[in-house]
């Protein structure tokens, strides 16, 4: 399971999937789930495609109607804390259903999820396994020097300047390019992502 930092650094990851029905997996602690889920519903559909945020409180089936029933192409489960062993083989079972020709998505747990997945549903976790990644906010940020270099590696990269992007966002005509959504984060204007929508 790889550690990741950041909602950029996941970002990263989905944008260099290929549009192929992938999903992952993202260990978040119980105390930053709703901040997670509320960054990611502002920020992944503005850079892979329309996105439905779809809960599992109800349960498997119900889930999976949802799913079966959405027109998005990627999504986002959540509230998944509450199911039980039970829950977790049905949902196992239900893993073809995920299969919808779209773009996939992101399952979002938290650290006891994970394990009763594990435990419970081997076909999902062979299916994600090198996708499963674990988001640890409180692990070190990068120093205004690794910011600089990463800021100069992405001008590099893209072949603009830190203003030219900032303005290509206050004009929405940003591309959909996850390294833009970290750039405008990197710059702290991050609240320029929002007006991509």
């Amino acid at each position: 399971m790889d550690k990741l930092t950041s909602i950029g650094e996941l970002l990263q990851r989905i944008g260099s999937q290929p549009d192929s029905n992938i999903w992952m997996v993202l260990v978040v602690k119980l105390d930053d789930m709703q901040s997670t889920i509320e960054d990611l519903q502002d920020t992944v559909d503005i850079f892979k495609c329309e996105t439905i945020t779809i809960s599992g409180k109800s349960g498997v089936r119900s889930l999976v109607k949802q799913i079966n029933d959405a027109s998005q192409e990627y999504f986002l489960l959540h509230q998944l804390e509450d199911w039980n062993n039970n829950e977790w083989k049905t949902f196992d079972a239900f893993r073809s259903q995920l299969d919808k020709n779209t773009k996939g998505g992101l399952i979002l747990l938290s650290d006891q999820s994970i394990l009763l997945m594990i435990h419970n549903s081997p076909n999902c976790v062979s299916w994600v396994s090198s996708r499963i990644y674990y988001l640890d906010k409180d692990a070190e940020i990068l120093t205004a020097e690794e910011c600089d270099e990463r800021i100069e590696a992405l001008q590099e990269y893209l072949g603009k300047t830190n203003e030219e992007v900032i303005t290509l966002a206050e004009n929405r005509q940003l591309p959909n390019d996850p390294e833009y959504a970290e750039w405008l984060i990197l710059v702290n204007r991050g609240d320029l992502l929002e007006r991509q929508k």
